[in-house]
């Protein structure tokens, strides 16, 4: 009896899993249909959705041709670095791995945090106060960003998988220093063609890190719902996070239409 009432709960679950599943994709349509069908020109569109996540500072953008990236160099960096770390790591088939990074990793961590901070700090003394340790430079804004965003797209997937207990192995997020220097490897080729000013380059920059910005809201959002509705208890399947990750949809949506709406109207 006992076995019969877990085999219907676990067939509901299931199909509200199901139909939250098919949530995500009609939200998701229905925004990229809203977005695209807006009368007017596609770099503004994407220039406003984007303008509530970065400064926009003339001398901190990225130039190709006669284009400009939406996002300035380090959120740039930033943005694609959690993608591009994402990608990398999810093809090394770490989809699972809720192991502990190796100790090299904690140290990287360090460092980019220390060299994020200092760089922003340098940046922003010269723009507020005119006052400087040493030359800001498009360059370094470009590496602390996507150095930093790399760091994030790993404890972002560690933490994901810790939260689903029937999914986790206990291989490591990132095993051995060959994932490291993979995860470098995708960083720095990101880093070049952000670098590059070449113009082909500027739709699927744009495309990718755009993208990133929106997978590290949405999984933000989903992360910071599920621990709110269910404390430390874990996931026991996935059907069990489509809710979570339907909502964390709307709401990541949500915020860049209102932080883009707060910083026009405070003159931003």
């Amino acid at each position: 009896m006992e076995k019969a009432r877990q085999q219907v709960s676990k067939r509901r679950i299931r199909r509200r899993g199901e139909f939250f599943l098919q949530g995500i994709l009609v939200w998701w349509l229905l925004v990229l249909a809203a977005f695209f069908l807006l009368p007017w020109p596609l770099a503004d569109k994407v220039w406003v959705a984007v303008h509530g996540l970065c400064a926009q500072r003339s001398g901190h953008m990225l130039l190709f041709g006669e284009q400009v990236l939406p996002l300035c160099a380090r959120d740039s960096g930033l943005y694609l670095g959690v993608l591009l770390g994402t990608v990398y790591l999810l093809a090394r088939r770490c989809w699972r791995a809720a192991g502990r990074p190796l100790r090299a990793f904690w140290f990287v961590l360090v460092v980019s945090l220390l060299f994020f901070g200092v760089d922003v700090l340098n940046s922003v003394a010269l723009d507020w106060f005119g006052w400087q340790v040493y030359p800001p430079h498009n360059a370094l804004r470009l590496a602390s960003g996507l150095l930093l965003g790399l760091v994030i797209s790993v404890l972002l997937l560690w933490v994901i998988h810790l939260a689903l207990a029937s999914r986790q192995t206990e291989r490591r997020i990132l095993a051995h220093g060959g994932d490291l220097l993979g995860l470098a490897v995708a960083g720095l080729l990101g880093g070049l063609a952000l670098w590059s000013g070449w113009p082909p380059l500027y739709v699927p920059l744009t495309v990718l890190s755009v993208g990133g910005a929106v997978l590290l809201l949405w999984a933000g959002n989903a992360l910071f719902f599920l621990t709110r509705v269910r404390g430390r208890a874990l996931v026991a399947r996935f059907w069990e996070m489509t809710p979570f990750l339907f909502w964390a949809g709307i709401a990541a949506v949500l915020e860049m239409a209102l932080l883009a709406w707060l910083r026009y109207r405070l003159g931003g």
